[in-house]
């Protein structure tokens, strides 16, 4: 099917025009895609699911509905535009389902595209990574009182830190490649950040820390902005919408936003941890979300920063050791890099705890 026979099978109003593919994103397949409806240009966005990665398509986006009529509910409370603040996804025409099955078993999904809003992928403007971080609190406070258990888990253990370092140990075991005698310095290092990197998996299984709604991909690209006037809108991406730690969402937006140089540079002896953005971040996240926080919450978002890059960078080393077989590289080596690089963001934020710690109780 195409796209203009795709769109045609939602209920969209107005005349096809056309389309573009957008070739950000490593998972779905996506189209902007043009109408015109009472003289107007309207702009919605296309998607084909990748069945791949999201093995139950029709589950993905039940979360999705639920909870973006959660969030839909709270924004009209704040008195705030739901055209704006958050994702409206259509549904099909002939079963009201909110997505289309096309004749390759194949399924699509369709959001209207926030009109004039922009999103960037890498940001140094602190006042547009506050806004991020306020987009992102608002998000989940929106989201306090919806019952994070019920929704399906997309991806399993997703940010389980334990599993993660037990794909770790069984890949060093298995050495498939004889790769491990080449990384053992890296390996080292993870094994020492191991106890502290598995501290909240551990304070949410034992029900310490609560259950919430999480986003699980907090990068700065995820939020949609206004292209006039720079404010944060709606939350976008909501795939891997699972139960989980607040401090999760804190720590991997952190993780991505904070570091002086993109997660798979190789000059790692260049990498840190920007504390500039990590206060304007901080100050916008928290500033949504303090109220709604137990105080072992915020004690453990600060844990969120290290777990959430000890964990990705135990995620890289495991994939360098199998065979690079999870990740999309570009040359031999590339997740050793990714893996470095991660390794060294969270030796300096070892570094910086103490003024990472400071920072938050400013805010909190």
């Amino acid at each position: 099917m195409t796209i203009k026979e795709i769109c045609s099978c939602f209920n969209i109003a107005g005349k096809y025009l056309g389309c573009k593919e957008i070739p950000t994103g490593n998972i779905n397949s996506t189209y902007q895609v043009d109408f015109k409806d009472e003289g107007e240009k309207r702009e919605y966005i296309v998607q084909r699911i990748n069945k791949a990665v999201f093995k139950e398509p029709e589950k993905v986006m039940d979360n999705i509905i639920r909870v973006t009529h959660h969030v839909r509910m709270n924004i009209i409370k704040k008195g705030l535009s739901t055209k704006k603040f958050v994702l409206r996804a259509f549904v099909s025409k002939y079963d009201e389902e909110p997505y289309v099955i096309d004749d390759q078993g194949d399924y699509w999904r369709c959001y209207r595209f926030i009109a004039n809003s922009i999103t960037y992928d890498t940001c140094d403007d602190l006042l547009i990574i506050e806004r991020a971080g306020r987009a992102f609190g608002r998000f989940q406070s929106c989201l306090e009182e919806f019952d994070a258990k019920t929704l399906f888990i997309t991806i399993p253990d997703f940010h389980n830190t334990k599993v993660r370092y037990k794909a770790l140990h069984d890949a060093i075991e298995k050495d498939p490649l004889k790769r491990v005698s080449r990384v053992i310095a890296d390996v080292n290092k993870l094994l020492l950040f191991e106890k502290q990197a598995t501290e909240l998996q551990d304070y949410l299984d034992q029900d310490k820390i609560p259950t919430r709604v999480t986003h699980n991909d907090t990068k700065c690209n995820n939020v949609s902005f206004d292209r006039t006037t720079g404010e944060a809108l709606a939350v976008l991406d909501l795939d891997t919408v699972m139960p989980g730690a607040i401090a999760h969402d804190f720590g991997d937006a952190i993780r991505f936003i904070a570091n002086t140089l993109i997660e798979d540079d190789p000059n790692v002896d260049d990498v840190a941890l920007d504390l500039d953005k990590y206060e304007a971040f901080t100050k916008g996240f928290v500033g949504e979300l303090k109220n709604d926080l137990t105080c072992m919450e915020k004690k453990t978002l600060n844990l969120g920063v290290f777990a959430m890059t000890v964990e990705l960078a135990v995620r890289f080393l495991t994939d360098y050791i199998l065979g690079d077989v999870y990740f999309k590289t570009k040359y031999p080596g590339h997740n050793l890099d990714r893996a470095r690089n991660q390794i060294a963001l969270a030796e300096d934020i070892i570094r910086k705890k103490s003024k990472m710690d400071i920072i938050l109780d400013k805010y909190l």
